[in-house]
């Protein structure tokens, strides 16, 4: 158990106290703002206050951000450690140079994104905005590597304790916006394509299209088994996040009342996790996103509880905020479009805390790092230079634990066009992942 004395004990300085040490550290803690009930503790004891006690015991002046009500801008001078760039200074009695607490909340609670008021393409948060970013260690899982620092110097004040070793983990996830590129589409959808394809001269195009919609051909984005072989006897480390809104500009699935696209949904249900991909046109029209869970669940006969917002459209704190009101309980949304990184800084789940409510939720969210369109679209990674820097990542959150938790989509892995190459990076990332978490 892990005593710990504060002024005031917050929703903060709770929510992230039990993240570190019983989420991340798998040590029990308890909080006391009387003075003399932590006196007469008698195991390892955290003074987060600036008052002073006797005996062995680590010592944190805190930052008030844990104190605060409401949202105001704070200083994110860097702080040096151990030659990374941290947040929020304490003091030279603190066991750290800064404090880990409060800018663990910082980055988790996306403090940052609340008061962002100049959002990208999509109505998206850009990474570059991002402290992480600005601070150069977006690709380094910050939260994790502090719970490792906060472990390291609780054994040195007490060897005895014991404090599991870090584990690592990971989940493949699949989004289906568009279940097959020619196949089971309405001759309107196929005519349209091809006059799109006859204005840019592509007449190969349109014979082909033609061809596999007919059923003489293999269409390129049924991936399907080839993904139930890949992942035959690890079926629970595949999530698939499937689209089955109404058709419009963004959402370009098959209709969710098509007889082959339900029997595709029920089948890989059968194996897999299977969660809602909630469409563009859910978050201007709200009514949308109940009915299109209502809709998955009909198809798969059991409840949906997990989404991942299509378009990775995601702002603070509306759509966790629509998305417990619909009845999810985990989201899958939170990383970034054009780069690879931890955007809360973590690589472990998490409880959403709704700033502006100032409490802890019950929507677990699962951040992830690496999506097939950043590495290939927006980075321009080849294949061999993108499982380079995946692979590095992965090592990361081998040393201080935590969920590698990768992006891909079904028509990424036809292994054709301008998809060339990707099957290999799948296939090595999922060997490589599997063999560090047999380490």
């Amino acid at each position: 158990m892990i005593a710990v004395y504060a002024d005031k004990i917050t929703n903060r300085l709770r929510y992230i106290f039990e993240l570190y040490f019983e989420e991340l550290l798998k040590l029990s803690v308890s909080f006391t703002d009387n003075v003399d009930v932590f006196t007469r503790e008698s195991g390892c004891r955290l003074n987060y206050s600036h008052k002073n006690f006797e005996g062995n015991l680590l010592i944190m002046r805190p930052h008030d951000l844990l104190f605060q009500n409401g949202l105001k801008y704070q200083d994110l001078s860097a702080v040096d450690c151990d030659g990374q760039l941290c947040l929020f200074h304490s003091s030279n009695d603190s066991f750290l140079p800064f404090d880990p607490f409060a800018a663990g909340f910082f980055l988790i609670s996306r403090y940052e994104e609340y008061l962002e008021r100049q959002f990208g393409k999509y109505g998206r948060y850009p990474a570059r905005h991002s402290i992480l970013s600005r601070n150069k260690v977006l690709a380094q899982p910050v939260v994790n590597q502090w719970a490792r620092m906060i472990a390291a110097k609780l054994k040195e004040f007490h060897p005895e304790l014991v404090i599991p070793e870090p584990e690592f983990d990971f989940l493949t996830t699949i989004d289906i916006d568009n279940a097959w590129a020619f196949k089971n589409k309405s001759f309107g959808r196929i005519a349209g394509a091809s006059l799109k394809s006859l204005l840019k001269g592509r007449f190969r195009e349109i014979t082909e299209r033609f061809r596999i919609w007919k059923g003489e051909g293999d269409d390129p984005y049924d991936t399907y088994d080839y993904i139930r072989s890949a992942y035959k006897g690890k079926e629970s480390k595949l999530h698939f996040f499937v689209l089955v809104g109404k058709s419009g500009r963004f959402d370009r699935n098959i209709s969710a009342n098509n007889g082959e696209f339900q029997s595709l949904i029920r089948s890989l249900a059968s194996d897999f996790s299977v969660g809602l991909h909630p469409s563009y046109r859910s978050n201007r029209v709200k009514s949308e996103l109940q009915k299109e869970r209502k809709v998955l669940e009909h198809i798969i006969g059991v409840p949906v509880v997990s989404s991942r917002q299509h378009y990775l459209k995601l702002l603070f704190p509306v759509t966790y905020r629509r998305l417990l009101k619909a009845g999810i309980r985990e989201d899958y949304t939170l990383g970034y479009s054009e780069t690879i990184g931890f955007r809360a800084g973590i690589a472990s789940p998490f409880f959403f805390f709704d700033l502006k409510e100032n409490q802890k939720t019950n929507l677990r969210i699962y951040p992830f790092q690496s999506m097939d369109m950043t590495l290939r679209e927006y980075m321009r990674k080849s294949p061999d230079d993108a499982l380079d820097l995946v692979k590095k990542m992965m090592l990361e959150i081998k040393k201080s634990g935590g969920t590698f938790i990768s992006l891909w989509h079904n028509e990424s892995l036809s292994d054709a066009g301008i998809w060339k190459g990707w099957r290999w990076v799948f296939e090595e990332l999922t060997a490589f992942a599997t063999a560090l978490k047999d380490d």
